[in-house]
């Protein structure tokens, strides 16, 4: 067994996962493009902002080549469907300079990691934004997607190649890992830049901040969820 910082943090994760090599491998595995990049953006932003929130992209890279956008966010907040879909949002809209086209230029993927619990307790789910006949026929006019991914909840018959980088997400939430259980070498890799004794004193002074913020949000989150309860339950008297 080896002792590993949790990827549950943000700044473990993205550590790990904005290696170009790791970040490539991933994305290739789980919506199967061969990205044409060499680094990865962390905490990326858009000047101007656009719309009235100024989003963050955890780990943001850009194939200009192929044109093809990804990023990968990291999730443990309550509202992260509708957050993702926000920025993904974003990241189209970020394209477009006028009214004379709205096709954007590249294509726009978002993976979503949830390393919490989900209320719907699915392993994988997907937004595909091409539109579809009734039939179901897909017309190959839209290729944006995004996919939302929450390790928990992987089983049996969660399909490779998406299986073994969800156990070892998953794996790794309790500080420990049994590495000989995984064969990938991106993750291998992983497992060595997110050793214990590879943490630094300020990625652990990160960590606590993080767990402070989750702690304080959960419980603003359960505050709302009980107080519109209460409305619920006076409007129906």
């Amino acid at each position: 067994m080896k002792e590993v910082a949790s990827l549950r943090y943000g700044v473990i994760f993205k550590k790990a996962f904005s290696r170009p090599n790791i970040f490539k491998a991933f994305v290739k595995d789980f919506l199967g493009l061969d990205l044409e990049i060499d680094r990865v953006e962390t905490e990326k932003s858009f000047s101007p902002v656009i719309g009235t929130v100024d989003s963050r992209f955890d780990l943001f890279a850009e194939d200009k080549k192929n044109r093809i956008i990804v990023d990968i966010q990291h999730a443990r907040l309550g509202d992260h469907y509708d957050r993702f879909l926000h920025y993904h949002c974003v990241a189209l809209l970020e394209q477009i300079a006028n009214s004379q086209n709205y096709r954007p230029s590249r294509g726009v993927f978002t993976i979503v990691i949830l390393t919490s619990d989900d209320e719907q307790q699915i392993d994988l789910a997907r937004i595909d934004f091409d539109p579809k006949s009734f039939s179901g026929k897909p017309l190959n006019k839209i290729p944006h997607k995004i996919l939302y991914v929450c390790p928990k909840y992987v089983t049996d018959d969660t399909p490779e190649p998406y299986r073994e980088w969800m156990m070892a997400i998953q794996d790794s939430l309790d500080q420990q890992v049994d590495e000989t259980a995984y064969h990938k070498p991106e993750i291998q890799e992983i497992f060595r830049l997110i050793e214990k004794d590879n943490t630094t004193p300020q990625e652990r002074a990160r960590m606590k901040d993080e767990y402070a913020y989750a702690e304080w949000w959960r419980e603003q989150y359960q505050k709302g969820l009980e107080q519109s309860r209460q409305e619920g339950r006076q409007e129906g008297r």
